[in-house]
């Protein structure tokens, strides 16, 4: 099993968009069996699943130590088979790092619960979507991450950005020393002249790893939020629908193309 935190500590990059429609793919391309984590107090990838108003624990009360610690317990099942989920709450707001140190938040709980996954091989993806701040739920994903995928918009601000993040993730690493960045996705490209000129300062940098796919900027995307749809579902061959399956592609290296997955579709 592997656990990928989804962080930028900048907003609007696509962090949340990034995480709904990988779990997806992974699921509906590959088979494979993904928890779905929330980690923000925002709950948009809670609500795009349908799960705001659950009946029940979410991570709020599992940081907090307040809901059973076995995690299946936690779960929630989603409209797309092998796709589960910890949704998040407006609880979350009120954690901050202060909590971690005064023992109110279980720093290492997520960690816990990845244990214990493994030790079931209950899934084989857990994402978790971290909230545009270092606070105590993303710290406590970073703790439980053995990888983490850094979506990025280009423009100055975003690519300065970086270096801020590679610098957290560097100090989670004295404490999780198994945690590397996979590599920052370019979200919402454009075929302009000052994003291809960020794209090649970011490649040519050397901050950090950067995959090849790029996810097009598509109105396709801001629609699927509305219809509740993944990317792959709402509009599979618009622009990100592609692109989103190819980064997929990309990250797990399987052996079957965009081609032959387009053509089950047609």
């Amino acid at each position: 099993m592997k656990a990928i935190a989804i962080l930028n500590l900048k907003g609007g990059v696509g962090k949340t968009v990034t995480a709904v429609n990988m779990a997806h793919i992974l699921c509906a391309d590959h088979k494979q069996r993904v928890l779905l984590v929330d980690c923000d107090s925002q709950c948009n990838a809670t609500e795009f699943f349908g799960l705001r108003s659950v009946d029940g624990s979410t991570l709020d009360d599992i940081l907090r130590g307040d809901a059973e610690p076995y995690y299946p317990e936690n779960v929630y099942a989603t409209d797309y088979p092998g796709l589960d989920m910890i949704p998040a709450s407006d609880e979350l707001m009120d954690l901050d790092m202060s909590h971690i140190a005064d023992n109110r938040v279980h720093g290492r709980v997520l960690a816990d619960l990845c244990t214990a996954i493994r030790e079931d091989d209950a899934y084989d993806f857990v994402i978790f979507d971290c909230p545009p701040a270092f606070n105590a739920a993303s710290a406590a994903a970073l703790l439980a991450a053995d990888e983490v995928i850094i979506p990025i918009k280009l423009d100055a601000f975003s690519v300065r950005g970086l270096a801020n993040v590679a610098r957290q993730i560097d100090n989670i690493q004295r404490i999780n020393s198994s945690i590397r960045i996979a590599g920052a996705l370019i979200t919402m490209w454009r075929n302009t002249p000052v994003v291809l000129q960020a794209e090649s300062s970011l490649r040519c940098c050397n901050i950090l790893p950067v995959f090849q796919t790029v996810i097009r900027r598509t109105d396709k995307v801001d629609e699927m939020t509305f219809e509740h749809k993944p990317i792959a579902l709402y509009s599979p061959r618009s622009a990100a629908g592609y692109d989103y399956r190819a980064f997929v592609q990309e990250y797990i290296t399987p052996p079957v193309t965009m081609d032959e997955l387009l053509r089950r579709e047609a």
